[in-house]
Formats: C-alpha cells, sequence, structure tokens
C-alpha cells in the first residue's frame, strides 16, 4: 500500500513540473500583454496604434499609421477601451466598449470610423475640446 501511495504521489509530482513549465498561449494578433492594439486591417494586419496607457485618448486619424477605422483589435489592458465615432455636424458619439481581455479579427466596416478610442473613462468631446 506504502509502495502504490510512493508512486501515485510521484507521479502527481511529475505531472505538476510539466505543468509548471508549459509554454504561455501566443499572443492574439501578436499584442503583448499590458497593450491594446488596434490594426487597421482585419486580421491583425498593419498595427496602427498601440497604447500602455490606462487614461487617455486618441484620434484614430491622428495615429502614427493614420487609421480611418480599426478594421481588427486586441485589449490586453485591464481597463475599457470606448470607441468612439466623429458624426459630421456634430461631436465624437459612443460607438461601442472593448473590454479588457476582448479582442476581434474582424471588427465590422467603418466601427469607429474617423474616431477616437479613450481608455479610463474620457470622453474625446472634452480631452480634445
Amino acid at each position: 500500500m506504502r509502495k502504490a501511495a510512493l508512486a501515485v504521489g510521484g507521479t502527481a509530482m511529475a505531472l505538476g513540473a510539466l505543468a509548471a513549465t508549459a509554454a504561455p498561449a501566443a499572443a492574439v494578433g501578436g499584442c503583448p500583454a499590458g497593450k491594446l492594439c488596434l490594426y487597421e486591417s482585419a486580421n491583425y494586419k498593419s498595427l496602427a496604434l498601440t497604447s500602455t496607457s490606462t487614461k487617455a485618448c486618441f484620434l484614430l486619424a491622428g495615429s502614427p499609421g493614420y487609421m480611418n477605422d480599426i478594421g481588427s483589435y486586441v485589449n490586453n489592458l485591464p481597463v475599457n477601451a470606448a470607441v468612439w465615432e466623429w458624426k459630421v455636424g456634430s461631436r465624437y458619439v459612443l460607438v461601442g466598449t472593448i473590454g479588457p481581455g476582448k479582442f476581434s479579427s474582424d471588427a465590422g466596416e467603418g466601427f469607429g470610423e474617423y474616431g477616437a478610442v479613450c481608455m479610463g473613462g474620457l470622453n474625446p468631446n472634452e480631452y480634445f475640446g
């Protein structure tokens, strides 16, 4: 009985060691932990904007990659990323939220068109006002 218990205990320890050394899952879209990644095209192509900030607003058209809208996204931040669109003759209008840990390989046509992305509850109408 004692030999059987030792064998089971040894097997459990060996399996535990294997689990501890398993490689972490690959980052979705190549977006590292602790970052928001916005891509100009679907399927995580043409990375246009990354941010580690949890309280900031970014104009999509003003991003380094100059994107008109969001083709795909990955949110590895611990906060929501609010997506706003510019409506001619008005102001920025909230059109969606990308929650923590959320991602999409196809955000849909015109998501965030000529808009902004804000974290930390900021509003682009006030932030850029």
